[in-house]
């Protein structure tokens, strides 16, 4: 029989072959197109999740991958930067999310969209939701290339494990929407195997956990996971980590972080954070410390207005 060759089918503005590729292009431009559409934008920092007229860099992350592929991205650009796969620098395509250094402590501390070319968009803190050049191109690559950390790609690796689910839509096995290591069912516990390109939070998200639970039921102090290591997804929290997150704060005035008091900030927080972890927003813990930037240094003791 003469074999028919038939061409990609073209759905929804995703383009579906056998190969892997034609996926992740054609949603990371969907991705891309309706990122363009909020250029000039101003920047706010801390920004609420979802608002679609001010954004910082994560906020709008969050809220274009939201828009196009249904994924809710974790808040910081530090906790995106442990979502989906990796990708080499050279191998970027539009829609992957880039990640940079701007402190120079080599923690993660923006984020923006590849849109091809040699450039990304984000919201920047002078100028909102920017093109600009990371790259190539000159200008401002000069300040963002040596503070590239990390690619990641989100829209093709995730809608790709939930394919699974709608092939097998009448299956009671829950397994198939979740990340292809098996799980070891022991008693009441059951176990995930980590493998190579796995984050932590792609696998909270996967089973249905939150980040914090499944690092409190794995005793973990960091989002650093392993090719396999064997995670929880069952059992008990671990009584230091099922403590609230005003644990981390000292010299307290009040019983807790709703009452006030003092915080002795750390390495690696933001301003957005620590009144995020007391139910403040950020400019009322502006005000109170008379502060006129958001720029603070481990050590500084911030106090904590009663919410």
């Amino acid at each position: 029989m003469k074999k028919v060759w038939i061409p990609a089918a073209i759905v929804g503005g995703l383009i579906f072959s056998a190969g892997g590729q034609e996926v992740f292009a054609a949603s990371g431009q969907a991705v891309v197109n309706k990122a363009l559409e909020f250029q000039g934008k101003p920047y706010v920092y801390g920004a609420p999740s979802f608002s679609t007229s001010v954004f910082d860099c994560s906020s709008f992350t969050q809220l274009i991958f939201k828009l196009t592929t249904g994924i809710t991205l974790p808040r910081t650009s530090a906790a995106q930067a442990g979502v989906g796969s990796y990708v080499d620098r050279h191998s970027v395509q539009p829609g992957d999310l880039l990640f940079f250094d701007t402190s120079g402590d080599g923690g993660i501390h923006h984020v923006g969209i590849y849109i091809g070319n040699g450039k990304m968009i984000s919201s920047e803190t002078t100028v909102g939701v920017h093109i600009t050049n990371v790259f190539k191109g000159g200008g401002s690559e000069n300040y963002w290339s040596p503070k590239f950390k990390i690619a990641r790609r989100v829209s093709g690796s995730i809608r790709q494990e939930k394919a699974p689910a709608k092939a097998n839509p009448g299956t009671a096995n829950t397994q198939v929407s979740k990340p292809q290591s098996s799980l070891h069912p022991a008693g009441s516990v059951s176990y995930y195997t980590v493998k190579s390109g796995d984050s932590l939070w792609r696998i909270a998200h996967a089973h249905k956990l939150s980040l914090a639970r499944l690092k409190s039921i794995n005793h973990l102090k960091s989002d650093l996971i392993f090719p396999g290591q064997k995670l929880k997804l069952t059992g008990p929290a671990s009584a230091s980590s099922s403590k609230p997150a005003v644990q981390k704060l000292t010299k307290w005035a009040g019983a807790n972080a709703r009452t006030g008091g003092i915080y002795k900030v750390v390495k690696g927080d933001s301003l957005w954070e620590i009144a995020t972890m007391n139910g403040i927003t950020v400019n009322k813990l502006m005000r109170a410390n008379h502060l006129f930037s958001t720029i603070i240094y481990p050590g500084q003791h911030l106090t904590i207005p009663k919410s």
